[in-house]
């Protein structure tokens, strides 16, 4: 079954030591460090921000099985990743779903 990683959090601006560009591009830099099986690794903030109820960074990937999404989360540069931004977060909601089911048309 393939795995779907969705995460989604607000930013507190009175931690945040870098631009917000800067912060997108790292953490991109450091999940594809991370050799587990995943795809599609994308990292930013929303298009519409009127819309997301305050939450300004969004991270999604989709692993090829349960294996490698639990192998990512304990992987030293997920760890590194969670200690140097984690305390930058204020809110985060963590999601995951079975990627391998089609996707719908809207």
């Amino acid at each position: 079954m393939a795995i779907l990683h969705v995460v989604l959090a607000k930013i507190d601006s009175s931690r945040l030591k870098e631009s917000r560009e800067d912060v997108y591009k790292h953490i991109h830099l450091l999940l594809n460090a991370i050799p587990a099986a995943k795809h599609d690794v994308r990292v930013g903030p929303p298009l519409n921000p009127s819309s997301t109820r305050g939450y300004d960074i969004m991270l999604s990937m989709q692993f090829e099985s349960t294996d490698d999404f639990k192998a990512y989360l304990v992987h030293p540069k997920h760890l590194e990743l969670m200690k140097r931004y984690g305390s930058l977060f204020k809110d985060m909601i963590a999601y995951q779903v079975d990627g391998s089911i089609p996707k719908s048309k809207l």
